[in-house]
C-alpha cells in the first residue's frame, strides 16, 4: 500500500477513536453489510457505544435516517459520491466519517477513499476492504475474512482472482488461518447445494439447456459417469466429488458453454480462486465466500440487511435462521425473474439494450436479473443492459439498474459515470462502478434519459 494512503487511513482512524457514541450507516448489499460488521466490531472492541443501519442508497430520501441521531455517523461503502449532499445536511447529521471505494465527488478530511491515491475502487479494494484497513489501524484485524467476502460480493474477483489491496487482505486472512484459497470451479452452491441444483440455478454463467431443468441436470451428471448421490442416499454437492470427478464436470461444462457460443472471457471466469472460510461449518453457505456473499445479498434484497450484519458478527442462532429464510425467498424471486427474462421483449438502441420490468420485478433484484441476461443469451455481450423498475419510495420515479461485462469495460465503458451524469441532467440521482451501477429518474423523463445514456455510451466506447 502506498505510504500516503496508509497515513490517511491512520489519521482518520485516530480521529474516529476519539468518538464515543457512533452510528454506522452502510449499503444494503454484501459489501456494505460486511463493511458495516467490520466497523461495528472494531469500534465495539474499543469500548464504543455503536448502533448500525443499512440502506439501499444514500439519497435525499434516506439521508433523513442519519439525521438527528445524536451520534457521530460513519458511512461505509457509501458517501463519497454524495458528499455535496452530506455537507448540505451537516447541521442535522453532525460530525461524520466516510469510508468508501466509489468515485469521490470532492475531498473531505475524514474520508478514506482509494481513488485519491491511484487505486481503482472497482477492482483494487472494496468497501469492506477499506473498513478492514481502518479497523486494522484501530488495532483489530480479526475480520480479514469478512473483507474477502465483501470483495467477492462486489465482484472484484470477476477475472478469477483478487488484486492489489485485496491481495494484502487475503494474505492477512490466510496468515490468520481464517481463509484457504485454491484454484477451482467458482459456481455458487459448491458447498451447500446438490450438484443438480448447483447447475440448475447457475447464473454466472447460466448453463444453456440446464437452467431451471433439474432432470436435465441429473442426466448431465450421470452421463459423465458421476453418481449424483452418496452412499447414504443424500445428494452429493460439488465438494463431495473427488479430483477426477471435478475435472470431468468442469470440462463438460466448458464444452457446453463453448458449443453454445459463450464468450471466452465468461467461460474463463468460471474457473479461478475460491475462498473457503475455515472457521465456518462445512456444507453451509457460510463456508464459501461466494455463497456467504450471496446469503448477505439476499438479506439486502429482502430488506433485512441488519440480519446479515448480525450473522457477520457471529449470530448463529436466530440471525442465522432468519438469514437462511431470506435466502430461500431470494432464490424464489430469482426463479420468477428468470421466467420473466425468458418471456419478455427486450428493446434495443444503438449502444444499449433495455427492458422495462415496472410492476413485474422488484427494484431490489432488477439489477441481478439484468446481469443474468448475458448468460441467458437474451443480450449480446456487445452492449450494456439497462433495466427499469418502479421506485418503491416514490411512484413518480423509476429505478434504473445497469450492467455490463469486462469486454465493454476494457473498451472504455463506465456505467457509474454515465448513470451519475445522465440522471443528474433530469433531476435524478445515480452512480456506481464501471461494471454495475444504478440511478433514480422521473418516470416522465424515461425516454429522454435513455437517449442521453445511449449517446454517452457511444462517446465512452469510441475512446
Amino acid at each position: 500500500m502506498k505510504g500516503e494512503f496508509q497515513e490517511q487511513i491512520n489519521r482518520v482512524a485516530k480521529n474516529m477513536s476519539k468518538e464515543d457514541n457512533i452510528l454506522v450507516v452502510s449499503h444494503h448489499d454484501a459489501d456494505g453489510i460486511t463493511a458495516c460488521a467490520i466497523m461495528v466490531d472494531a469500534l465495539r472492541k474499543l469500548g464504543k457505544d455503536v448502533e448500525f443501519m443499512a440502506i439501499k442508497q444514500l439519497d435525499s430520501i434516506n439521508i433523513g435516517k442519519a439525521e438527528n441521531s445524536g451520534r457521530t455517523v460513519v458511512f461505509t461503502d457509501m458517501g463519497s459520491g454524495q458528499l455535496e449532499m452530506l455537507m448540505e445536511h451537516k447541521e442535522k447529521i453532525g460530525n461524520f466519517y466516510v469510508i468508501d471505494h466509489h468515485p469521490p465527488a470532492m475531498e473531505y478530511d475524514n474520508q478514506v477513499n482509494p481513488h485519491f491515491f491511484g487505486y481503482d475502487g472497482g477492482l483494487d479494494v472494496s468497501g469492506a476492504g477499506l473498513a478492514y484497513f481502518v479497523a486494522k489501524a484501530l488495532g483489530h484485524e480479526e475480520m480479514a475474512h469478512l473483507a474477502i467476502v465483501g470483495a467477492v460480493g462486489d465482484m472484484q474477483d470477476s477475472d478469477g482472482k483478487l488484486h492489489s489491496l485485496n491481495r494484502i487482505i487475503l494474505e492477512d486472512a490466510v496468515k490468520q488461518g481464517t481463509v484457504k484459497v485454491k484454484h477451482d470451479l467458482r459456481l455458487f452452491g459448491r458447498q451447500s447445494r446438490a450438484l443438480a441444483q448447483m447447475l440448475m440455478y447457475a447464473s454466472d454463467p447460466i448453463l444453456p439447456g440446464l437452467v431451471g431443468n433439474e432432470a436435465s441436470c441429473v442426466s448431465f451428471i450421470e452421463n459423465l459417469g458421476i453418481e449424483p448421490k452418496r452412499e447414504d442416499g443424500q445428494w452429493k454437492s460439488y465438494v463431495d466429488l473427488d479430483i477426477e470427478e471435478r475435472r470431468k464436470l468442469t470440462s463438460a461444462m466448458y464444452m457446453l458453454l463453448l458449443d453454445n457460443g459463450t464468450p471466452e472471457y465468461i467461460i474463463q471466469g468460471m474457473i479461478g480462486e475460491v475462498f473457503t472460510l475455515l472457521s465456518e461449518e462445512r456444507g453451509t453457505e457460510l463456508r464459501d465466500a461466494k455463497e456467504f456473499a450471496t446469503l448477505l445479498n439476499s438479506c439486502g434484497r429482502q430488506e433485512v440487511s441488519e440480519v446479515g450484519v448480525r450473522v457477520c458478527l457471529g449470530d448463529r442462532d436466530e440471525g442465522w435462521k432468519n438469514a437462511k429464510d431470506a435466502l430461500q425467498q431470494y432464490r424464489r424471486r430469482l426463479r420468477e425473474g428468470i421466467e420473466f427474462l425468458s418471456s419478455m421483449e427486450k428493446e434495443e438502441m444503438d449502444n444499449l439494450y433495455y427492458f422495462d420490468a415496472t410492476g413485474k420485478i422488484d427494484e431490489n433484484i432488477i439489477g441481478v436479473i439484468a446481469g443474468m441476461g448475458y448468460g441467458a443469451r437474451k443480450f449480446s455481450s456487445k452492449k450494456p443492459v439497462l433495466a427499469l423498475a418502479e421506485d418503491k419510495d416514490n411512484k413518480d420515479m423509476l429505478k434504473v439498474s445497469s450492467r455490463a461485462n469486462r469486454g465493454l469495460i476494457r473498451r472504455g465503458l463506465h456505467l457509474g459515470e454515465a448513470m451519475n451524469e445522465c440522471s443528474s441532467a433530469f433531476g435524478g440521482e445515480g452512480g456506481g462502478h464501471d461494471i454495475a451501477a444504478g440511478a433514480r429518474i422521473p418516470k416522465e423523463r424515461r425516454d429522454e434519459f435513455l437517449t442521453l445514456v445511449d449517446k454517452m455510451f457511444k462517446k465512452q466506447l469510441s475512446k
